[in-house]
């Protein structure tokens, strides 16, 4: 697997000295390099030359999603057996909860959840855990908090053909993985069971994985299509990977739990102590409830609330982001930057002061 240019055409014009001249500062060690070129001069066909030449896992950063789409379809052209993902926002819609305490009235947060460019996200981050030649071009969303890298990539599923291991067990490991069972509505981040025969649906992808067992015994493992069941592949072995980006192993949230139960401590003694009686009981209610299915499911609607704790960061410590699923070695391209750059810091302001 590496970075293989395909494209019916060979760099021309100034695009050879360019190309020259980037991979030369990246071998020289140079932070900061940038590329001129008006639009239409083939900038994205000298960026796929220099990635097939550094052979180095990618970011690229564009300032909004339709320029996103854009570069993705045609690095994806350029370069067909890298893995070139896209990892933007995945809300469709979302508005804020809020609570009003003069009228006690508390409004849930609303927000809908596009799946496909969800599963897209899960691809991304799974491509830079199995492999080096990974190109994600992604919006902004790159330095918005997401799961740690650690505990995504250690609560790994490995199953493998022929391994001897108990079927209730591995779906219990399943459910720890946030995937839900549904042996009616098969969809991502659910799992389904008939008899010997267990059906996953990986967070990442549009294909179905069924393991079938003998007694304990992993007897086959194959890939299909979960609308007509056609089998499309045998598998020797395959990785299940968090149906969600927020997880934690049953250490961290216990851990987790304990600190939320100690910060909501503070609030409530703050809030009492101002005369907020009213708010105090509900942040209380809410907190419990929310307490509550930590424990008992291990996820909770909004947890990235208690990203933090979750985590186990400091006060005012930088959450994790995309970034820190990368490598040290990663190359990273600003797109536009005359307009990239300047969002980017203003969202980075705000990230920071909300952490």
């Amino acid at each position: 697997m590496s970075f293989r240019v395909e494209a019916p055409y060979r760099p021309s014009g100034d695009q050879p000295q360019a190309i020259e001249k980037l991979v030369a500062g990246l071998r020289e060690g140079h932070r900061h390099q940038t590329l001129l070129g008006a639009t239409g001069t083939g900038k994205t066909a000298v960026m796929s030359w220099l990635f097939e030449q550094a052979q180095r896992p990618a970011l690229v950063i564009a300032h909004n999603k339709t320029l996103v789409s854009q570069l993705w379809a045609e690095f994806r052209d350029f370069l067909p057996e890298a893995a070139v993902e896209m990892f933007i926002s995945y809300y469709d819609e979302y508005t804020p909860e809020a609570y009003v305490p003069s009228k006690d009235l508390y409004i849930e947060k609303q927000a809908s959840i596009n799946e496909e460019i969800d599963r897209l996200r899960h691809a991304a981050t799974q491509a830079l855990f199995t492999r080096r030649d990974v190109l994600i071009v992604a919006s902004v969303s790159a330095i918005y908090g997401l799961g740690s890298p650690q505990d995504y990539g250690q609560v790994v599923i490995p199953i493998r053909q022929g391994e001897v291991r108990n079927r209730d067990k591995l779906l219990r490991q399943l459910i720890d993985l946030q995937f839900q069972r549904n042996d009616i509505d098969f969809h991502r981040g659910t799992f389904r069971v008939r008899g010997d025969t267990l059906d996953i649906m990986p967070a990442n992808s549009e294909t179905a994985i069924r393991v079938e067992f003998w007694g304990d015994e992993i007897e086959r493992i194959v890939e299909l299509d979960p609308l007509t069941g056609e089998i499309l592949l045998n598998r020797s072995n395959v990785d299940i990977y968090p149906a969600k980006h927020f997880v934690a192993t049953k250490e961290k949230l216990g851990t987790a739990i304990t600190n939320i139960q100690d910060e909501l401590g503070e609030r409530l003694q703050e809030l009492e102590t101002g005369g907020k009686v009213l708010e105090a009981a509900r942040l209380k209610q809410r907190t419990a409830y929310d307490i509550e299915m930590l424990s008992e499911v291990g996820y909770c609607s909004g947890i990235e609330n208690y990203s933090r704790h979750m985590d186990g960061r400091a006060a005012g410590q930088t959450p994790w982001t995309l970034i820190d699923y990368f490598p040290d070695d990663f190359l990273l391209f600003i797109d536009e930057s005359h307009i990239t750059l300047p969002q980017v810091r203003g969202m980075f302001v705000a990230t920071a002061s909300a952490s």
